[in-house]
């Protein structure tokens, strides 16, 4: 079981919110079907990041270190 990092998003009577969580695909196709907002997690990226202006060559280096060039 390979659980991967999604979020659901709750629509609220002013505010939507937003949650993270581990799971794996299993349930996916069922609460997508029953009106779920979900997606899966990608990348990460912390805010203090963006707001250096460092996104892409965190992007890069993160990229590099989980060795998507080869997976391409």
């Amino acid at each position: 079981m390979n659980k991967k990092l999604f979020s659901i998003s709750v629509n609220g009577k002013s505010k939507k919110w937003t949650f993270l969580f581990h799971e794996d695909y299993k349930y996916l196709k069922e609460w997508r079907e029953d009106g779920l907002e979900i997606d899966e997690i990608i990348n990460v990226i912390p805010v203090w990041v963006v707001e250096s202006g460092l996104t892409r060559p965190w992007i890069f280096f993160q990229d590099l270190f989980n060795f998507k060039f080869l997976k391409r």
